[in-house]
């Protein structure tokens, strides 16, 4: 029987994360964005150093496993009394329409829903105006809330929808 599991991230999976997210971004952004921006953004986000110090400022990952095997990562974390941003969700190109991303946001949710019982939260994402995976989270449940234009330097920018849902 195959099966979806899910287990937290930690420090030692930043190689393994970055295996991960490489092929995805490659493929979501490869008619978004330039190929020189789709490098900057993996080092900027995806070094060692940055998931460390990312992990280390209280960032939650959760590695999904399909059938032992590696394939999709979320990373999530506070932002304030009752919000929490979905940082990053990703899922190998090998292992997409096998439920994991869905399975991966619910476990982030029952996780906040854990942490602080009987309370409400918003959940909150960005996401690229012209990225496919905004039909997903809209089937999860997330509506549009705004529209950002973001300088992350070396002349880049960020040109997300902010996504919101509330977790009861």
């Amino acid at each position: 029987m195959k099966t979806i599991t899910i287990r937290q991230g930690n420090p030692d999976d930043c190689a393994l994360i970055y295996e991960l997210a490489e092929p995805a971004w490659r493929i979501a952004y490869s008619e978004i964005l330039s190929y020189e921006q789709i490098v900057y953004m993996l080092k900027m986000m995806y070094s060692k150093e940055s998931l460390t110090e990312q992990m280390r400022e209280g960032h939650t990952f959760f590695i999904a496993l399909y059938n032992d095997v590696p394939c999709g990562f979320i990373s999530f974390h506070p932002q304030g009394e009752d919000r929490y941003i979905l940082e990053k969700l990703y899922i190998h190109p090998h292992w997409q329409g096998l439920g994991a991303g869905r399975f991966l946001v619910q476990k982030a949710e029952e996780y906040i829903r854990n942490l602080h019982p009987g309370k409400h939260f918003l959940f909150e994402l960005n996401v690229n105006r012209n990225n496919k995976a905004v039909k997903f989270y809209a089937r999860l449940g997330f509506r549009i809330y705004n529209e950002v234009d973001e300088d992350i330097g070396n002349g880049f920018y960020k040109n997300d929808y902010i996504m919101r849902k509330f977790i009861w």
